[in-house]
């Protein structure tokens, strides 16, 4: 094709949307005149003109109909006709147009000039710059990097492309007539006969199967596409088939199971140290990947985690670089210059890479130097390696951690069982012993009463102390609890004296039983202790709290919501006011304390949803 002959050009088309491609086309030789549109042709002198060009434009509402335009255009002109698109109307509108009688139907930009004039070249002279299609065929054999080939229904090669006869030696001339007897182990080669020889049969085709195979002592993979060939008459005459070598995808697969598999042992361990160790073990039982060691900061220096003497002689070599990564958190590649002095590099080209030092977070660096030339998936695979190990390394530092904590509560809750003990022994023995001296007392001397009230709280003193020492948690498991029948609990473990208690519809609530027990305890007992003779009420606080107060017997008693105060009332113990907050906050609760017309002392529990 001569690409200075001149290409007279008609564009059917005056809105302008051609306009675009005058200039490109004009630098390549190419004389371009209009007319308004398709309908025009029929009264116009097309004789002098090599190609006429209709529009099909995707970008108008409505849209230019190019087809119908094509159709129009042939049947008024005698040279050929292209569609030339605007926007992207998809295969199909190229498909009808083809159909019509279309020479093209060209979709290229105007900035690709070069190549849009190429195509209206091609169609202005009806030469489509192809070699036959033999030679096409030939080259395709010859050049296409994968096994491809044509066997009759005999299994003989007809052709095949320059992979399938590589392997053995032979050239493409040579292949033809040959069969898989003579280019594989004949065991391989009888089961390649009988699937073709089915799927000739069966007319059935087989499409990326994977096929295994051991060459030179070594697992080898493909996958394999075999269709029917058929004759002119629809008859199965061979076999039309190409393989691939999957051989390198599927170890890597492999690889990345195996990683996969011996990251969880690295997870489920449980210290530092054999964290490390699994990480070597891991390293030297997948072949692929180069030779590791952790260097843990304790916190002054990195030491490595494993004592062999390659892995020391390495670490010493590369230890600015497991400094520099850990201090950056930057992974470093490394690479020796020809004087011997090892400097960074970047990951662009692994190859060049001598060792590898990636960061462990705050728990050090890991350190690798391969035996081989680095690739990007062994890299990649050692990037991922790092990010498991800082993982598990965080892991086991949280677990190591709760195991001191665990081991300090328990130590704890030791001593605490030491103390409630020394209290239970050598505290109640010696009150129980004044309690009964006090009672051979004088009961009505004023002695007497100041010994047993001072005797009676040092002994609620030391059950509050006992409760705080051996049950620790302050709430358990929270159940629905009829607020009136808990105070009547609570109330029948007290002395209370000539003091009534008085329940005003105090409702259920979600708790603890037992410890909002010795919350209602320790409030009763502050107010028995001003109570003289007087009624205790317990009542709700519309939906959200609880109140516990004095009373005098003529209903419940309104407290100034201005004179409600923290817990700080005297009448009360250091241990009995915190197992009363400790239980509230432990509810989201709160309990104040106010006074009530000066005389009436009165506790509000809100925040309890009282049903």
């Amino acid at each position: 094709m001569d690409d200075k002959q001149v290409v007279r050009i008609l564009f059917a088309d005056g809105s302008g949307r051609l306009d675009v491609l005058a200039g490109q086309l004009a630098e390549r030789g190419f004389e371009i005149d209009h007319v308004t549109d398709p309908e025009s042709l029929a009264e116009t002198d097309t004789d002098g003109y090599d190609l006429v060009v209709v529009v099909h434009d995707e970008t108008t509402t409505p849209k230019r109909d190019g087809v119908a335009g094509v159709e129009t255009a042939i049947a008024a002109v005698d040279c050929p006709v292209v569609l030339y698109a605007i926007g992207f109307p998809g295969a199909a509108v190229a498909v009808e147009a083809l159909e019509a009688g279309a020479a093209d139907a060209v979709y290229v930009p105007p900035e690709r000039g070069e190549l849009l004039a190429h195509r209206l070249r091609c169609a202005a002279t009806g030469d489509d710059g192809f070699d036959s299609a033999e030679r096409l065929l030939a080259d395709f054999f010859e050049h296409f990097p994968e096994d491809v080939y044509v066997k009759d229904d005999h299994g003989r090669f007809a052709v095949g492309s320059r992979p399938t006869t590589q392997p053995q030696g032979y050239d493409r001339d040579q292949l033809a007539g040959l069969t898989d007897y003579e280019l594989l182990h004949p065991d391989l080669a009888d089961a390649l006969y009988e699937q073709e020889r089915r799927i000739r049969e069966r007319g059935e085709p087989q499409v990326d199967v994977v096929e295994h195979y051991v060459e030179d002592g070594r697992d080898r993979w493909v996958t394999s596409t075999k269709v029917p060939r058929y004759d002119a008459g629809g008859n199965v005459t061979g076999i039309v088939g190409g393989t691939r070598d999957v051989t390198r995808s599927r170890r890597r697969e492999r690889l990345v199971a195996m990683l996969h598999e011996g990251s969880r042992d690295l997870m489920r361990a449980e210290t530092r140290a054999a964290v490390c160790r699994a990480t070597t073990e891991l390293a030297d039982d997948i072949a692929a990947l180069p030779s590791v060691q952790v260097a843990l900061y304790d916190g002054q220096t990195l030491r490595p985690s494993v004592t062999t003497d390659e892995r020391e002689t390495a670490f010493d070599r590369y230890e600015r670089w497991f400094w520099r990564s850990f201090e950056t958190s930057d992974p470093q590649y490394v690479t020796t210059e020809p004087n011997g002095r090892t400097v960074r590099t970047d990951a662009a080209d692994p190859s060049a890479i001598d060792a590898v030092v990636l960061p462990l977070g705050r728990h050090g660096a890991l350190g690798m130097w391969p035996d081989d030339p680095l690739d990007e998936f062994t890299l990649e695979l050692a990037n991922v390696l790092g990010a498991t190990v800082e993982a598990s390394l965080d892991r086991a530092q949280r677990e190591q951690e709760l195991r001191e904590r665990e081991a300090e509560l328990e130590r704890q809750n030791e001593r605490l069982e030491e103390f409630a003990t020394m209290v239970s022994h050598d505290l109640r023995n010696p009150l129980q012993i004044a309690f009964g001296a006090a009672e051979m007392l004088d009961a009505e001397g004023e002695h007497g009463d100041r010994l047993y009230a001072a005797l009676s709280q040092m002994n609620r003193l030391v059950d509050e102390l006992l409760t705080l020492a051996r049950e620790g948690e302050i709430v358990g498991e929270r159940t629905p609890v009829e607020v009136a029948s808990l105070a009547e609990a609570a109330w029948g473990a007290l002395d209370t004296g000539a003091a009534t208690l008085e329940l005003d519809g105090a409702g259920t609530v979600l708790a603890d039983r037992d410890r909002l027990r010795e919350l209602f305890e320790n409030l009763f007992w502050v107010l028995l202790r001003q109570a003289d003779g007087r009624t205790i009420r317990v009542g709700r606080l519309g939906d959200d709290g609880l109140y516990i107060e004095q009373a005098d017997g003529d209903g419940s008693t309104e407290a100034d919501p201005s004179a409600t105060r923290p817990l700080d009332t005297d009448d009360w113990t250091q241990y009995g006011r915190y197992i009363v907050s400790t239980i509230a906050e432990a509810y989201g609760w709160t309990v104040t304390s106010a006074d009530t017309d000066g005389r009436y002392t009165r506790f509000e529990i809100t925040g309890v949803t009282v049903r």
